[in-house]
């Protein structure tokens, strides 16, 4: 991987420009990582020191602050206005709602702070972090009747939707883009109409689709493109009117699906199980979702370039060690959740043209800083909360520019002699984590746990695993509604749903079950109601965390094994996110391509 230019190179000295790789071993797992040359050459040009946690444990340490789905109510610090906010009130003293915290009333440089000395930087830090209010979630843009949602960018009409962008009646759904009136869906962009669609771009009235693009009037698909009117089918092109993978003539085609009648749940589910069998057992995988890009080991990476054990890439270069990372951004290492950024190190989201910012987290237009939280506009600031339109400030705190840094090269100084020593101990060797100048901030300054952030998501464990790593579990609270109905009670067909039935509050068949964040209880939207009365789909029989789970297990985890394609006489070897124990038949580029094109 080429982080630097030829012209860059001239900048860095004959040792480190030769430097070989080395092995190292994860101060947190214990387990061993490779530094390449290219990376010791980035720390360099970047004047960090190497990372001491292996990239996966980093990615955690980076995604325990990142939290979508888990919402409460909370009371605006300064308005008192009743909001719903991304951050836990235990966890989190003080959040304002978006008016009070872009209004006069607000100044964060009030809790400025002289940098002590004598104590580590880390411990400082979290006595800043207490006192500090947060933004109580992430909104930006245009926003309308969408306050259920999160890290939301321009959205009309939607609810309980995470990390979408410029969409409109888009329910119980996370990471979609530009789609509108779709449920359940989860990776996706330019989606219409659409029901439970996983990884998949440009359907229309599509239902239960994984990895397919471009398709019409179809369900329960795998991997089709360019398809209309296929049912039960896998690794089509440009087809019409097919059925369990064979050609059928439109009134043939017809009569065999009325046979399955989706409109009634029993009909559903079963097409659903014979579905989940022919996605493990009678489909071929490709290796990765690598599209039109080069030099890229990963997943889910589109016309990119150079782009290194990374997942959910597009318009990019130079990425390494990343995940959700789009909008032209290049030369970022270890970040999570970036949008035109350059030249970012240990990021969490840090978007809309950010450069040189590292150890930052939900930083926007920011440039130049270090170890700062939910700021915006803000350039050369260093360990600062909360500042808007802000430069060389410290702790909150302003000051010159030739004063700045001056202070800050004794700080990082100060962090490499006395390091904070995590309070947190690791399970397997009793220690605690050190901390100097160039790690992430400690796991224990995070407000979230691991079940309720989107590392759940990208690396599933349950609570037993959780804690033998080392990470916290939070005990969701247990809701009591006033249930009316059990979801078995539920009238097997569609039509015979009438308009009151949204007045239901209906039992989920996981009680609760903490492993899938069951929400116990759940009732059916207006809208909800209407889309599956229009599509002809019965009522869901869980909740939406609950469905959420379950769309999870279409998607692997964010880890790479080497193998070897699985067609006879193939010798070809590859980094798949395929565990080598999987069912799946995988298939290197060449072998797919022949046989699915």
């Amino acid at each position: 991987m080429v982080f630097l230019s030829i012209l860059d190179y001239q900048e860095l000295n004959w040792y480190n420009l030769y430097m070989e790789s080395e092995t190292r071993n994860c101060q947190n797992c214990k387990k061993d990582f490779i530094i390449d040359s290219e990376d010791f050459n980035f720390y360099e040009k970047i004047k960090v020191p190497p990372p001491t946690f292996c990239p996966e444990c980093r990615l955690i340490r980076r995604m325990l602050w990142r939290n979508f789905r888990f919402l409460s109510k909370r009371i605006c610090g300064l308005c008192n206005k009743k909001i719903i906010s991304m951050y836990p009130e235990d966890k989190v003293k003080i959040v304002y709602c978006t008016d009070c915290w872009n209004s006069d009333k607000r100044n964060p440089l009030l809790e400025g702070r002289d940098y002590d000395f004598s104590k580590s930087f880390f411990e400082q830090f979290y006595e800043l972090q207490k006192e500090t209010p947060l933004l109580f979630i992430y909104h930006s843009g245009f926003l309308l009747r969408s306050e259920y949602t999160n890290y939301s960018v321009d959205n009309k009409d939607c609810y309980l939707s995470f990390s979408i962008v410029g969409c409109e009646n888009v329910l119980y759904s996370e990471i979609i883009d530009n789609s509108k009136n779709s449920l359940d869906c989860y990776g996706g962009e330019k989606l219409e109409g659409c029901f439970f669609n996983i990884d998949c771009e440009s359907n229309y009235n599509t239902h239960y689709a994984i990895n397919s693009n471009k398709c019409i009037d179809s369900m329960f698909i795998f991997d089709c493109s360019n398809c209309q009117n296929c049912f039960l089918s896998s690794n089509l092109r440009n087809q019409q009117y097919v059925f369990k993978n064979k050609k059928l003539t439109k009134e043939e085609y017809k009569k065999e699906i009325l046979k399955f009648q989706v409109n009634t749940y029993s009909g559903f589910n079963k097409c659903n199980k014979l579905f989940d069998r022919m996605v493990k057992d009678n489909s071929i995988h490709k290796y990765a979702h690598i599209v039109n890009s080069t030099n890229a080991t990963g997943d889910y990476i589109l016309n990119s370039k150079n782009i290194i054990n990374s997942f959910d890439i597009k318009d990019s270069e130079n990425i390494k060690n990343s995940s959700r990372v789009l909008m032209n951004s290049k030369d970022c290492l270890d970040c999570c959740g970036i949008a035109s950024g350059e030249l970012n190190y240990e990021c969490t989201v840090c978007s809309f043209n950010t450069f040189k910012n590292f150890f930052c987290y939900i930083c926007l237009g920011s440039r130049e800083s270090e170890y700062c939280l939910n700021s915006r506009n803000i350039s050369n600031c260093f360990g600062c909360i909360g500042l808007t339109n802000a430069q060389y400030c410290i702790f909150n705190k302003q000051y010159r520019k030739e004063e700045y840094f001056k202070i800050i090269e004794k700080i990082k100084k100060q962090m490499m002699e006395l390091p904070y020593i995590s309070t947190r101990k690791n399970p397997s060797t009793g220690l605690g984590q050190v901390y100097k100048y160039g790690e992430f901030f400690p796991i224990e300054l995070s407000p979230f746990a691991y079940n309720t952030c989107t590392v759940k998501s990208l690396l599933p464990a349950k609570k037993n695993e959780v804690l033998n790593m080392g990470y916290d579990w939070e005990e969701r609270e247990k809701r009591e509604y006033n249930i009316t109905l059990d979801s078995s009670e539920i009238k097997d067909d569609i039509s015979n749903i009438d308009d009151s039935f949204i007045e239901e509050i209906i039992a989920c068949p996981n009680k609760g079950d903490q492993n899938y964040d069951c929400s116990t209880g759940y009732k059916i939207l207006p809208f909800e109601l209407q889309f599956y009365k229009k599509n002809k789909l019965p009522i869901p029989r869980y909740c939406p965390n609950c469905r959420y789970e379950q769309r999870l297990k279409y998607r692997n985890p964010v880890r790479l094994y080497l193998r070897k394609c699985m067609k006879e006489g193939c010798t070809n070897e590859f980094k798949t996110s395929y565990a080598p124990e999987r069912p799946e038949t995988i298939y290197c580029e060449r072998c797919y391509q022949q046989e699915v094109y």
